[in-house]
């Protein structure tokens, strides 16, 4: 059986145990899956620009506010229904996304970084202070789920979880046909070498403003989703610990991938849930885990998994290499008998 169709049959089970998941676990399990769900969807926005175009970026927390404030607000105060609000999230954390980048782009390595934390710090200072329209510190309460679709009672966690799971396939299908296209690869060259990227006529300008607006549109539909989900948000939930956070989903899982973040977003979410026996040790712990990760993976999760497979594959190679060369020489050493 070929590589390709061993990589097509895992992701078809993959996506059946996922789908049948609601009916084995009990309900903390899939309000844990669905957080997952959430974060993959941002931590991939974040990839498209610390993964693919090597731009380390701090905004996205703020922009995953915007698109959760956004959404909030069009469903509380004007009424509307999740399903026209989601959309309308994701373009203006869309339109943030551009502007934010207009003036930070033109910045460069630990600058870029710097302003893209100040710009992440001004969003949610923001929404602190307008009180009239985000409730302040106190947030917003009862944000309604999203109106029932094909039988689906989004109140109910486990059916809420098939919302965030085809959210999330998406995204991740989205990500992966965006980087295989013309516009994806020159956001690899400009990751890879920008000065060279600009010698064989790319527009590196262009390439990341797009890149930038595109994975602030994922980030304000992950905040829609996040805010629907829980019902209550606030600017606590947006703090620059939680952009840290999602970095090191990125950082951990293996930067530059699809499958990445996924790993790292998973990792760090069940973690602390897996230590939670060892009581006030399990921060300290969690802690040590994600040093010893970076210092000694650092490809990520991802990379340690494809360093594995290789060694494996060389180790198999390397054995039927020699039988080969066994029953070669038995037979050379026949043929001379005879």
């Amino acid at each position: 059986m070929s590589t390709k169709h061993i990589k097509i049959g895992s992701i078809i089970l993959a996506l059946v145990i996922l789908s049948i998941l609601p009916f084995l676990l009990d309900s903390y399990l899939i309000h844990i899956l669905s957080q997952i769900g959430i974060w993959v969807i941002l931590t991939a926005s974040l990839n498209l620009m610390v993964g693919y175009t090597g731009q380390l970026s701090f905004a996205h927390i703020g922009l995953f506010a915007v698109g959760a404030y956004t959404s909030a607000i069009l469903t509380t105060t004007a009424g509307l229904s999740f399903w026209i609000a989601f959309p309308i999230a994701a373009i203006v954390a869309g339109i943030f996304g551009f502007l934010i980048g207009l003036p930070v782009l033109r910045f460069k390595t630990h600058f870029f970084a710097i302003v893209t934390l100040g710009f992440g710090e001004i969003i949610r200072l923001t929404i602190y202070n307008l009180r009239d329209l985000t409730g302040g510190p106190n947030g917003i309460y009862n944000i309604p789920f999203p109106s029932s679709i094909f039988g689906l009672d989004f109140s109910l966690r486990e059916h809420f979880y098939y919302l965030i799971l085809v959210s999330a396939i998406a995204v991740v299908l989205f990500v992966r046909f965006l980087i295989n296209t013309r516009t994806g690869k020159a956001m690899i060259a400009i990751r890879e070498n920008e000065n060279f990227a600009l010698f064989v006529g790319i527009n590196t300008w262009k390439v990341k403003i797009f890149a930038f607006t595109i994975s602030a549109c994922i980030a304000g539909f992950a905040g829609s989703l996040f805010a629907h989900y829980n019902s209550y948000i606030s600017p606590y939930s947006f703090t620059v610990a939680e952009s840290v956070s999602i970095l090191l989903m990125v950082i951990i899982g293996g930067m530059g991938t699809i499958m990445g973040p996924i790993l790292g977003t998973t990792f760090l979410i069940f973690l602390p849930e897996l230590l939670r026996g060892v009581s006030e040790w399990r921060m300290v712990i969690y802690g040590g885990l994600l040093v010893l990760t970076i210092m000694f993976m650092r490809d990520g999760i991802l990379g340690l998994i494809k360093k594995i497979s290789f060694k494996k594959k060389v180790k198999e190679g390397a054995r039927e290499h020699l039988l080969t060369n066994g029953r070669e020489e038995t037979n050379i050493a026949g043929s001379e008998r005879n």
